[in-house]
């Protein structure tokens, strides 16, 4: 594939994942949520927690938009438009979209014990030394707990180029989030 058609790949993964986020699944959705966390670099051949493999420390705010949409019982489809203001190694803004699932653990209605697992693109303005491009991948996991509107979660988040670009060493945060659904 020609380098410069392969740089736009994830920004144009981004835009149709906007595009399918804002238009028309908030109609759709049986619930949407808000919710706002904090992340710090995890698991990045570092010794110390918050440190990328360049010794460069990593931490950000996040604010997501979700919208979940009944699937099953317990599993829902989730689309969740995201922002993610980065503080270190330099200020910047990540802005992405991630599309996946959730799935309540025995609970039925929204409450509970849940797990998430989700892809998606994001568009970072931070020129990151592990990656050689601003359009990236993003794979996500996570657990939570949700009591009537509330919600507590923790992700897991592996940033890549997905080889579109060099060089391409992961990007790996831990994020830890409060939100409330309505």
């Amino acid at each position: 594939m020609n380098v410069k058609i392969r740089r736009w790949v994830p920004l144009l993964f981004l835009l149709a994942a906007f595009a399918v986020s804002f238009f028309p699944f908030p109609a759709i959705a049986d619930q949407q949520a808000i919710s706002i966390g904090y992340g710090l670099a995890v698991l990045n051949n570092s010794s110390d927690l918050g440190q990328l493999r360049d010794g460069d420390y990593y931490d950000f705010a996040l604010i997501t938009y979700s919208y979940e949409k009944l699937l099953s019982g317990t599993f829902n489809l989730v689309v969740e438009p995201y922002v993610g203001i980065v503080n270190r190694p330099a200020s910047g803004l990540d802005i992405g979209v991630t599309i996946g699932g959730r799935y309540y653990f025995g609970q039925m209605n929204y409450r509970g014990l849940f797990a998430t697992i989700s892809a998606g693109g994001v568009y970072t303005t931070v020129d990151f030394e592990e990656q050689g491009t601003h359009g990236l991948f993003v794979l996500q996991g996570g657990i939570g707990y949700k009591w009537e509107k509330l919600f507590v979660e923790s992700k897991f988040r592996h940033y890549s180029n997905g080889g579109l670009a060099s060089p391409n060493r992961s990007i790996n945060a831990g994020i830890v989030g409060l939100g409330f659904t309505f």
